[in-house]
């Protein structure tokens, strides 16, 4: 998510999924290209080769950006959510906001391998997503989840990047003149180091 204007009475936020396409569109081709050099090698190849050009045209399909308009001369909240198939369009009060959160949760995701190691690794990473909590108890994104960029030296795992979302939620709730809540993650329960 970023803010692509603020002024006084309006903010315009845009998050979206250009990667999404991109990964699609390379599974496609991937599909086609391994289809077109494999196809002698096994009678498989081309049912595998269909199936990651499918996958990668759902993917396509599903990505989704989002635009989200506070107006405050309005009072209202516009939210907009485009994909090539489907989307959503709707509008809240901004009276009707309780707070933003910023949610970060530990996901478990493999690691390429590195050095001799044959198989991937599944490592702890950080993800983040802002959402806006009303007072009924809805809730909607103001972007999809964010993974933290991470560094690896040797077994530490060093997490970065979550600054700036919570940065820009922050902000947003500043705006809007509602409360502003991180949620931090529970602990991986990796032990503490003891001196």
């Amino acid at each position: 998510m970023k803010i692509v204007s603020q002024s006084p009475d309006e903010l315009v936020l845009k998050g979206g999924s250009t990667q999404g396409i991109v990964v699609g569109a390379g599974l496609a081709v991937a599909g086609v290209l391994g289809g077109i050099f494999l196809r002698q090698s096994s009678p498989y190849a081309i049912w595998i080769a269909l199936a990651v050009v499918a996958v990668g045209i759902l993917v396509i399909l599903f990505s989704s950006s989002i635009t989200v308009v506070a107006n405050k001369a309005s009072g209202q909240v516009s939210y907009q959510k485009k994909r090539i198939v489907g989307g959503q369009n709707s509008t809240y009060a901004i009276a009707d906001i309780f707070r933003i959160e910023t949610r970060k949760q530990w996901q478990m995701q493999n690691t390429p391998p590195s050095g001799n190691q044959g198989a991937s690794v599944p490592q702890p990473v950080l993800v983040a997503q802002s959402v806006i909590v009303f007072k009924d108890g809805r809730q909607l994104p103001l972007d999809h989840q964010k993974t933290s960029s991470t560094t690896t030296l040797g077994p530490v795992v060093l997490m970065g990047g979550q600054g700036a979302e919570t940065a820009i939620a922050a902000q947003v709730a500043t705006f809007l003149n509602v409360p502003f809540q991180e949620i931090a993650p529970p602990d991986m329960g990796m032990g503490t180091i003891r001196f």
